[in-house]
């Protein structure tokens, strides 16, 4: 039987690692790519078949959202885990929201990744239910214009904001123009009804967006 061919995405290479030795536990898992770069993931899509990507939502140069869109412009039937350290309630939000597979906090225990490859690979989804009942919390609700309003740039130039970012970096990051960063960022405002950077740190501290 072919084993199954897997892309493992995250910045920090021992969170790679990590991750491939716990996969063979596994002896059908294959695990085909280790990278943080999307470039390479997507010259790697364009000539061989996938069946699963593990990645984290935060990527250099892009987003695990937008990155998701152009995956499965590529291998529209390739099955994609998010993995995140941030806030489950708005982050899995937004990874049901895009069209994930599954989503797993960083901070839970490892076996948890394994569970989800597991069920995803079965043909099922992995959220786990206490992140289900988070999102579906009053305290959630209130949050739900920032999960269903914002765009995935948006989400992006949000979370740079509030890091203290200034608009020139977070250009430079993205390689956008100054102009267009701040035409985000108005945006970001006009959409969650602030006014102030401060006011989106204090929002953002709030819905545990940080």
């Amino acid at each position: 039987m072919k084993p199954t061919s897997v892309i493992i995405m995250d910045t920090h290479p021992i969170i790679r690692m990590s991750i491939e030795v716990l996969l063979q536990k596994n002896n059908e898992l294959q695990i085909v790519l280790k990278t943080d770069d999307y470039r390479i993931t997507i010259d790697y899509l364009r000539t061989r078949p996938v069946d699963l990507i593990i990645m984290d939502i935060d990527l250099p140069g892009t987003d695990g959202f937008t990155f998701l869109k152009r995956i499965k412009q590529i291998q529209s039937t390739v099955k994609v885990l998010f993995l995140s350290s941030k806030s489950e309630c708005f982050y899995a939000g937004r990874a049901i929201q895009a069209g994930a597979n599954g989503f797993v906090s960083k901070c839970n225990d490892q076996n948890d990744i394994f569970h989800a490859v597991q069920m995803i690979l079965s043909g099922y989804t992995f959220f786990p239910s206490e992140t289900l009942n988070y999102i579906k919390s009053n305290k959630c609700s209130t949050n739900s214009s920032a999960v269903t309003v914002l765009s995935n740039r948006e989400v992006t130039i949000l979370r740079y904001l509030v890091s203290g970012l200034s608009n020139k970096e977070i250009a430079d990051k993205l390689l956008l123009s100054n102009k267009t960063v701040s035409a985000h960022k108005s945006n970001i405002y006009g959409k969650l009804g602030l006014h102030s950077i401060v006011e989106l740190i204090d929002y953002a501290k709030l819905y545990e967006l940080i």
